[in-house]
């Protein structure tokens, strides 16, 4: 209750004239009044329902509803409102604090800034050694981000790279990651889910010859690599700073959430078996530097197949597909990321797999059974209601794809299994995102659930040759891989 979205739906009341109300449970009426002023309304109303609904029998919420949240609702549409006074507008550029490290960490800690880790102070000679990796003005707007709907500009984004520990170099990556979740194709479904219980974390991917020649790790180690880590964590930071996502107010993950991660795809490998780069899928040039962000609710155990046989292969990531924990909280048809090892991409390219023919074949062999399907969507889901599990289960069996005959080859045969109707887990093979990248010497796959994509160019400063030989790095035309024959 009281999701950011339906905090966002009583601003767009109220901003039509029609005055509104939002429900919240009690550890939300802030995040519904920072909804609010962020967005323009600086006193959203807000009636307080007592507890988690979705624990209630229907005759305690009936019970709450006439005794507590009425009341409430009648007195926030009724009552003298009380605007909470503007913020003074303070300058980009001045000194916050000084002190020495051990002051600076705890002062910044205790504002909210950081995230309880060791940081590098922000000094304005280290913002301006980042500054020089970008064409874009100091201040010059690059996205506003929601919720708080602050503007990203590279000052900012600057300051939360010294304070990561990112290098100079890495600006041109983070501008455009932050592009990627403050794109307004792509906001609305950041930030619904940034601050969300779900505890829904942010990841990122690369492509092109940049990632190799500043090192962003594609192999053993990947998200733990210092270069990929450094840069997840910045972006975790702006999350913080200019999102405006933090514990206890506006980040309300139930158990907490993971910092954002950064993975970058073994294109080389990809192309040595056949496959395209997930880039090159999404119709960029091969050379092309991008960036590509998702949202998923969990890292989780990977799959470990042992077998040569890719029929038997791709049935057991069909397999692993139908149990990762989206379906057990009752969604289903969403989005999945499949991370791949080479070797074991290998095994799939050998028997005739590309990675379009791959995400067809699995999006039809992942099925669960449909009474499965509805009982996970009427005792555990994100949040929609539906009727009793008799008649929803007569819902689901209608749908058109409930079909009978499909069983996935892990159930076992049965006299009148025919007649037993199954569901897929992904809508079609456009919901399954394939990288190939991790340890080439191990047999594991991953699956992340997700929720969305979007994917930026990176755009490179004029001088960025000559900074990145400054700076120690190769020439990038080391780093362009040549098109494959035939192309």
């Amino acid at each position: 209750m009281c999701t950011p979205s339906a905090s966002r739906a009583a601003v767009e009341a109220e901003k039509a004239g029609i005055p509104s109300v939002t429900v919240a449970g009690p550890g939300f009426v802030e995040l519904a009044e920072l909804t609010g002023s962020s967005n323009g309304i600086p006193a959203l109303q807000v009636a307080v329902y007592p507890g988690p609904f979705d624990l209630h029998t229907d005759e305690v919420l009936r019970q709450n509803a006439a005794k507590v949240v009425v009341p409430e609702i009648a007195k926030a549409l009724t009552g003298k409102i009380e605007p909470k006074s503007a913020k003074e507008k303070k300058s980009p550029e001045r000194i916050v604090y000084t002190g020495t490290l051990e002051e600076i960490n705890k002062y910044f800690s205790d504002t909210g800034w950081s995230d309880g880790a060791a940081i590098v102070p922000p000094t304005p000679e280290r913002v301006q050694a980042f500054l020089k990796y970008t064409d874009y003005a100091p201040d010059q707007e690059i996205a506003i981000l929601a919720s708080a709907n602050l503007r990203a500009t590279p000052r900012i984004i600057a300051a939360n790279a010294v304070m990561a520990g990112a290098r100079p170099e890495h600006m041109p990556i983070l501008i455009a990651m932050v592009q990627a979740i403050g794109d307004p194709k792509y906001k609305v479904s950041y930030s619904r889910r940034a601050g969300s219980t779900h505890s829904f974390q942010t990841y990122y991917w690369l492509n092109g010859p940049l990632t190799r020649q500043l090192g962003i790790d594609f192999g053993q180690g990947l998200i733990a690599n210092p270069v990929n880590h450094v840069i997840g964590r910045t972006m975790s930071l702006i999350e913080r700073n200019i999102a405006g996502y933090r514990i206890k107010l506006t980040q309300v993950g139930t158990f907490g959430k993971v910092p954002s991660w950064v993975l970058a795809e073994d294109e080389e490998s990809a192309l040595r078996i056949g496959w395209k780069p997930n880039h090159v899928e999404r119709g960029f040039d091969l050379n092309a530097n991008t960036v590509t962000t998702g949202e998923s609710t969990v890292w989780g155990q990977n799959l470990i197949p042992s077998t040569s046989d890719p029929k038997i292969l791709m049935q057991l990531i069909a397999y692993d597909l139908t149990k990762k924990e989206q379906f057990a909280a009752g969604w289903n048809g969403s989005r999945r990321t499949l991370l791949i090892t080479p070797t074991t991409a290998q095994v799939l390219a050998e028997g005739g797999y590309t990675k379009e023919s791959l995400k067809k074949e699995l999006a039809t062999t992942a099925r669960v059974i449909t009474y499965e399907w509805a009982w996970s969507k009427v005792h555990g889901s994100y949040g929609a209601i539906y009727p009793p599990f008799e008649e929803e289960l007569k819902n689901t069996m209608s749908e058109s794809r409930a079909e009978k005959g499909k069983l996935p080859p892990w159930f076992p045969r049965f006299p009148g299994w025919e007649e037993i109707k199954t569901t897929p887990v992904v809508s079609g093979p456009g919901d399954l995102e394939i990288l190939v990248l991790g340890d080439p010497s191990r047999n594991k796959v991953q699956a992340l659930s997700a929720n969305g994509y979007n994917t930026i160019q990176i755009r490179l400063p004029k001088n960025w040759d000559e900074l990145s030989k400054a700076a120690g790095y190769r020439p990038l035309r080391e780093f362009v891989l040549p098109a494959p024959k035939g192309q």
